[in-house]
């Protein structure tokens, strides 16, 4: 594993380090993971641009830091539906990943809740077929905490992938 960014599924983890996973709330039902050190800040952001011309779920993004950040909104890319655009602030979780180059590269994801720092045993891991199938082509792993299954985003297939590439993967 390289020192840019650890994920959950790090062997370290297999050896006794303690693993952690981000929980995600990206609607009100559902949850999604990244490891403890892929998610660098929560934000709350007023302005986002929206870029037209994308599909409803990455036509967002805001300039954080002289930055300018893409905001995916999963769950639009889940549902297939566009969610009414309101002016209030989003809460946006900034995270880390390292893209096809080898560099450490940002996102964001919004949030529709605070994210929760959980404890994750080796133990707790559940194959990725066992994901509902819209999640098995996003996910790099998946694990199971208190009866509720959860996937493991794969951060690089997220933000490396075209946006009519991503859409294919469904």
């Amino acid at each position: 594993m390289n020192n840019k960014t650890e994920n959950l599924t790090s062997p370290q983890g297999a050896e006794g380090q303690e693993l952690a996973a981000w929980l995600l709330p990206i609607s009100p039902t559902q949850s999604v993971a990244v490891g403890r050190y892929e998610l660098k800040y929560i934000e709350y952001v007023d302005a986002v641009v929206d870029l037209p011309g994308v599909p409803a779920f990455c036509e967002q993004g805001f300039v954080w830091r002289n930055r300018f950040i893409p905001a995916l909104d999963l769950w639009s890319l889940l549902t297939r539906r566009r969610m009414p655009v309101n002016n209030a602030e989003h809460l946006a979780a900034i995270i880390a990943y390292e893209n096809a180059q080898g560099d450490l590269a940002a996102g964001a994801i919004l949030l529709a809740g605070v994210p929760k720092l959980v404890a994750v045993t080796p133990s707790q891991g559940v194959p990725i077929a066992e994901l509902h199938e819209e999640w098995q082509l996003l996910a790099q792993a998946a694990f199971k905490d208190e009866n509720t299954l959860y996937p493991v985003l794969n951060l690089r297939c997220l933000f490396d992938t075209t946006p009519a590439d991503l859409l294919s993967l469904h």
